[in-house]
This record gives structure tokens, C-alpha cells and sequence, in this order.
């Protein structure tokens, strides 16, 4: 008697072990812990999400991110989650609040879904997923996508804003890949060939021009999403360049002068030589 009451707690203990051992290997909350209705208004609040947006909620539980995008801001809101239950809750809550035009749920591994039609993900994850979700993320999402964070965010990328309102949010924004060498084309190079050279971790960035004659450090250097800024000094001239990243092509404006009255110059660049974006620069 007591041998098969031996043999059934081992039993026990060995199931207990396989079903913490499979939820660490998950890396999702066990059981569903669902954001609160504040800490939803929040996220969406510091993504600045507009009727614009295209809200993809990664882990949308019952929903309530998704509706809120859509009852609140008037996005569009897509909600991905890998229980099929949570997912019909969803649905039915999003009828209920009468945005079930505006939002779609999918019962999904988070990993399988195509992001790339996303301009704002949210994700209350907890931190082994998140850094799993880091390439994922990076290469689907177009430059300029926000992320919001609850509490979890990312280990090497640092937030472009971070925000404690009861809980912690991360606002990350994708950044162009500039990585490399770019070759400019304006008309204060005066027919030199100015090579500008840029090294990339995330979204911060340093380089400078090589030019006949030296090499000119670029100051101030920024990237926020596909927008990028610098600034080149030469012969006490500091020209300020701003521009937009679009792939391989970067142009915008480039000002100089003294005092408020600047000049202004079309400024334009190829990739000639790509480099690495995401690692230690």
C-alpha cells in the first residue's frame, strides 16, 4: 500500500516537473495575465497611434489592447494570441463593442505571423520571448514602426522614450538600416567626391565624410526611424544635413549660413556598401 501510494506521488512530481519545464520553455505567462484597461490606454498613448496606425497586438489575450486601438483612436487593430478560446473571446468582445469592422484576431504563434503591414506592435510579453522577437521585428517592420513594451522590453536596444505611469512602458522605434557607405551628391561638395561612411547600433549612429583631403566627423548625428540628421563642419562652415532613408537612397535638405537666414541646398546619397546595423559599433 504505501509502495503504490510512493509510486503515485512520484508520478505527481514528475508531471509537476514536465509542465514547468514546458512553460519555461514557452516563456508566456501562466496562467493569462491580461493588461488592465489603463495600462492598455497607456501603451497606445505613448505609441501616439492615430486613425492611421495599423495596431498588431503580439499575446492579445481578450482583446481589450486591439479594441481599445479601434474603439479609442480609431485605428485598425489585429490581435494575434496562440489560444483559440481567448481568440473567440476576442472576437465576440470586439462585436460587442461595435469595432469588429476594425479589428481581426487570429489564433497564431506569434512567430508565424507577418508583421510587416504593422505600423504599431504592443506586446506584454514576458523577456525571453521578447529578446526571441528582436530579429523577428527588426526585419519585417518598416522603419519608423513604434513598439510598446509593457514592463518587459528589449535587452541590448534601448528605448528611444521610457515611461512609469503604474507600470513600466518601452517605446522603441525601428530605425532605418544606414549601416555603410553612402556617396553624396550636393552642391556645396563643389565636385568632390564626399563618401559618408556610418556605423550603426539600433538607432544611434556615428561616422563622418571622407573627402579629398581629410575626413570630416559627423556631428549631432540621429536617425529616428527612416529620418536621419547630421552635421559637417569644413573651412568653419557647419552644413546641416536633413533627410529621409528610403532603402538604398537617402535626400532631403542641407542649410549653412549665419544667423536665422540660411541657405538652402537639395542633398541626395547612394548606398555604395552596406554594413552591420544591429551589432557593437
Amino acid at each position: 500500500m504505501r509502495l503504490g501510494l510512493l509510486v503515485r506521488l512520484c508520478a505527481l512530481l514528475m508531471l509537476a516537473g514536465l509542465h514547468a519545464a514546458t512553460a519555461a520553455t514557452l516563456d508566456v505567462p501562466t496562467p493569462y495575465i491580461p493588461s488592465t484597461h489603463g495600462n492598455a490606454d497607456e501603451m497606445l498613448r505613448l505609441a501616439r497611434v492615430t486613425p492611421n496606425d495599423v495596431v498588431y497586438d503580439l499575446g492579445s489575450g481578450d482583446g481589450r489592447i486591439v479594441i481599445a486601438a479601434a474603439r479609442d483612436y480609431g485605428a485598425r487593430g489585429v490581435g494575434i494570441d496562440i489560444d483559440p478560446a481567448l481568440v473567440r473571446q476576442s472576437t465576440e468582445n470586439a462585436r460587442k463593442a461595435g469595432v469588429a469592422e476594425r479589428t481581426a484576431f487570429r489564433a497564431s504563434d506569434i512567430f508565424a505571423v507577418d508583421l510587416r503591414e504593422a505600423t504599431v506592435v504592443t506586446m506584454y510579453l514576458l523577456s525571453g520571448l521578447v529578446a526571441k522577437l528582436e530579429p523577428k521585428l527588426l526585419a519585417e517592420l518598416k522603419p519608423g514602426t513604434r513598439i510598446v513594451a509593457h514592463d518587459y522590453g528589449f535587452e541590448q536596444w534601448q528605448p528611444d522614450r521610457k515611461l512609469q505611469i503604474s507600470k513600466n512602458y518601452m517605446l522603441y522605434v525601428v530605425p532605418a538600416k544606414v549601416a555603410g557607405g553612402w556617396r553624396i551628391e550636393a552642391a556645396m561638395t563643389r565636385g568632390r567626391e564626399f563618401l559618408l561612411e556610418w556605423q550603426q547600433q539600433y538607432q544611434h549612429v556615428r561616422g563622418g565624410v571622407r573627402v579629398q583631403g581629410g575626413f570630416l566627423p559627423a556631428f549631432e548625428a540621429r536617425l529616428e526611424g527612416g529620418k536621419v540628421s547630421f552635421v559637417l563642419v569644413e573651412d568653419d562652415v557647419s552644413y546641416r544635413f536633413e533627410g529621409a532613408v528610403d532603402g538604398d537612397a537617402m535626400s532631403g535638405v542641407v542649410r549653412y549660413g549665419v544667423g536665422p537666414k540660411q541657405n538652402e541646398q537639395r542633398w541626395s546619397a547612394r548606398r555604395i556598401a552596406s554594413g552591420h546595423t544591429v551589432g557593437t559599433m
